[in-house]
């Protein structure tokens, strides 16, 4: 349980950093840890039109993913390992000035 608490710290650490997964670019907007969720906000230049409860074009937002954070087992995610590590690997980048 102590390895998951340190992972959560590490992981609050990047809040607000943006990260390219996939090709896309996505910005870590917040940690679910009760839920065992992390929430990714899409940053592409022109978000997706959102439809209203009928269907019909209102808007649009960025788009939202969500993230496991565990397990069922209870252990990190290999996503989640991904993602921490990208996260990790850019913020040295940056500050290094190579990014």
């Amino acid at each position: 349980m102590q390895a998951n608490e340190e992972l959560m710290t590490r992981l609050r650490t990047h809040l607000g950093r943006r990260l390219q997964l996939a090709g896309r670019p996505w910005r870590l907007v917040e940690v679910l840890a009760a839920d065992g969720r992390l929430v990714l906000e899409s940053q592409e230049a022109e978000p997706p039109i959102q439809p209203d409860q009928y269907g019909n074009a209102v808007y649009r937002s960025p788009e939202h993913l969500e993230v496991a954070l565990l397990t069922a087992k209870g252990e990190p995610s290999p996503n989640l390992m991904r993602l921490l590590q990208t996260l990790e690997e850019q913020g040295a980048a940056a500050g290094s000035g190579e990014g």
